[in-house]
């Protein structure tokens, strides 16, 4: 799903687009919908908030399937501090709002295929985040980033809420964002966890080999319902 001010979702002024506003909002939707039995695909930014629900709501939530992500802080992680920190600065805000560099970056740097990538989704992401004069507005996801320090804290203090959870991990091996070290930090979370890496994928897995992705979370879904059918004798 788009989140609010990303790409085909609306774009309010009177919005804060903090992390914790995203959180609270899907909150509100998955209750609207009263969704139970959900599998949770998660990726980037939204996996915090994805987690925070599935840490507030378990019971809701079967399976979780995630894709190069975090939950924790980022403020000594360098790549993301140095991006937060340049998006936001007079110059950021200037070469973000008027020339959409920062999002063109983005698809350059994070798609290990952009060649390949049909002209239609590049253009998708390039856009993401709407109009010029929306764009600046939404810089406040870039200062989040590292800016909510004792949101994230929060979050992974309570991880153990959802460690239970069977989940599938779907790696892209060549992330210039997401290093392998948080791969490792999950796999030593997760009690029933399954790993499969991508040796050639980048930070934008469900664009860079859509299919696979698509096989291997219907086959994961498939076989954690088989187990919690009846055995019949």
């Amino acid at each position: 799903m788009d989140m609010l001010g990303f790409g085909l979702s609306d774009k309010p002024q009177a919005w804060s687009y903090k992390p914790r506003a995203h959180a609270a909002n899907f909150e509100q939707l998955m209750e609207h919908l009263q969704l139970k039995d959900v599998t949770l695909l998660v990726h980037d930014f939204g996996t915090p908030i994805g987690m925070a629900y599935a840490i507030r709501h378990p019971e809701n939530v079967k399976n979780i399937v995630m894709l190069n992500s975090w939950t924790w802080s980022l403020s000594k992680h360098e790549t993301f501090s140095k991006t937060s920190k340049y998006l936001v600065g007079p110059l950021g805000k200037f070469l973000h709002s008027k020339l959409n560099v920062s999002a063109t970056d983005l698809i350059h740097d994070l798609f290990e295929e952009e060649g390949n990538m049909p002209e239609l989704i590049k253009e998708h992401y390039v856009k993401a985040l709407g109009k010029p004069e929306d764009h600046v507005r939404n810089l406040a996801c870039a200062r989040e980033l590292i800016g909510v320090t004792k949101w994230y804290n929060e979050l992974w203090q309570e991880r153990k809420m959802i460690q239970q959870i069977p989940t599938l991990i779907l790696w892209g091996e060549r992330d210039k964002l997401v290093h392998i070290e948080a791969l490792q930090r999950w796999k030593k979370f997760f009690h029933e966890c399954y790993v499969i890496p991508f040796e050639e994928g980048g930070h934008f897995l469900q664009e860079d080999s859509a299919e696979e992705i698509s096989k291997y979370v219907d086959n994961f879904v498939q076989e954690e319902q088989k187990k919690r059918e009846p055995v019949h004798e």
